[in-house]
């Protein structure tokens, strides 16, 4: 991991994996607050952006926070973002758990910034 960011005026969280320039790479809005960049040729995260972090942590501390935004992307896509949630460095972040319930990839969100978790829930 190269660099863990809190803006608090803008209550952003960025939290970078690699460097981005030079590479091949593209952003997935996973859900209204939740940006994935990741280089697709090696399958490997870049960075996470989480916006009004704040905001969502309160919001969705009981109800999951469906990451809708998997549901228009190419499956091929959507196949790497999945295994790249339960990889090392991601995993660290994010928590893919089984929710069978659920029709559409979801999130629970828990302190991400301190401790470092935030817990996905997707459908199997």
């Amino acid at each position: 991991m190269k660099a863990i960011h809190y803006d608090a005026e803008g209550d952003i969280l960025s939290i970078s994996f690699a460097e981005s320039e030079g590479r091949p790479h593209t952003g997935v809005e996973l859900s209204d607050n939740i940006v994935l960049y990741f280089d697709p040729v090696l399958e490997q995260p870049i960075a996470l952006i989480l916006s009004s972090y704040q905001a969502m942590l309160h919001a969705h501390a009981q109800i999951p926070l469906s990451l809708d935004g998997l549901e228009g992307i190419p499956v091929a896509y959507s196949a790497t973002i999945l295994k790249l949630l339960q990889r090392t460095p991601l995993n660290s972040f994010l928590q893919l758990v089984d929710a069978p319930l659920l029709a559409m990839p979801s999130s629970r969100l828990r302190d991400v910034f301190a401790p470092t978790i935030l817990q996905t829930v997707t459908a199997s």
